[in-house]
């Protein structure tokens, strides 16, 4: 689960990237950086999965609660990105002032923005397990168990106030 900290620096750099590209991209630069917001909100999910999973149990709540934020960015991107290709397409059939470096940048940094936001949903779909209705089909339980108890004399019947009894 330690893998939000590579997409959070990939989220600070490509937002970078995004302020230095060419200025008539205007349109692209504000749909790439909120890209780049969304993979950002996408690593710092990540290491929240890890909170599902301590002391030897499972909390599917917590589970659940990263994973659905987790597809919401992934749909989030999908059509920020899609949105952002559409000036980038009218630059590149169009004759402007737009440098071609710039131009192929600005068309690389959407797949990989799509492609780091997608990655993380299925680190987390791959180690965390799926919904309880899942669970369910297959005939697990999906209960929220406690941490194990650990093994001990048996507790007897509760001592009254006073004196120690012989």
């Amino acid at each position: 689960m330690r893998g939000g900290v590579p997409s959070i620096i990939a989220a600070v750099i490509l937002g970078f990237v995004v302020l230095f590209l060419d200025g008539d991209l205007m349109i692209a630069k504000l749909f790439l950086g909120i890209g780049a917001l969304c993979l950002l909100a996408a690593g710092s999910y990540l290491p929240a999965g890890r909170r599902s999973v301590s002391a030897g149990y499972l909390n599917l709540t917590i589970a659940a609660q990263v994973r659905r934020p987790l597809w919401a960015l992934v749909i989030i991107a999908a059509v920020l990105m899609g949105i952002a290709y559409l000036p980038l397409v009218i630059h590149a059939t169009e004759p402007t002032d737009v440098s071609t470096v710039s131009l192929v940048i600005a068309m690389l940094v959407p797949v990989v923005i799509l492609f780091l936001v997608v990655m993380n949903y299925l680190i987390v779909r791959r180690l965390l397990p799926p919904a309880p209705a899942i669970l369910h089909r297959h005939g697990l339980s999906g209960e929220i168990l406690g941490p194990p108890t650990q093994p001990g004399p048996p507790a007897g019947p509760p001592r009254g106030w006073g004196p120690p009894q012989v």
